[in-house]
């Protein structure tokens, strides 16, 4: 099964994609991967507040927080999709 970490690269980000690998080897998405991503996300909101406020020396935090963001929508679309399958209907 893949595991999370490398998930995200093999789907390239994309959240069809990745529910079609995980699938193929009867994985899922539990909440917590999704509720670390979110927790590792908000844990840099300062640092992006400061780089927002500081110019072009803040843009790797920018990047860092984006990529950070787009692993959490990634696995939330990935949940979605489960969710629809099973229930034809999501809570998300």
């Amino acid at each position: 099964m893949s595991d999370e970490s490398t998930l995200f690269e093999k789907a390239n980000g994309n959240s069809v994609t990745g529910y079609l690998l995980l699938k193929a080897e009867g994985g899922n998405v539990p909440p917590n991967w999704i509720k670390r991503y979110t927790e590792s996300r908000m844990k840099k909101h300062a640092d992006v507040a400061r780089a927002l406020r500081g110019g072009l020396e803040g843009y790797a935090t920018l990047l860092d927080w984006e990529e950070a963001y787009r692993k959490e929508c990634f696995y939330y679309g990935i949940r979605a999709l489960f969710e629809l399958e099973r229930d034809g209907k999501t809570k998300l």
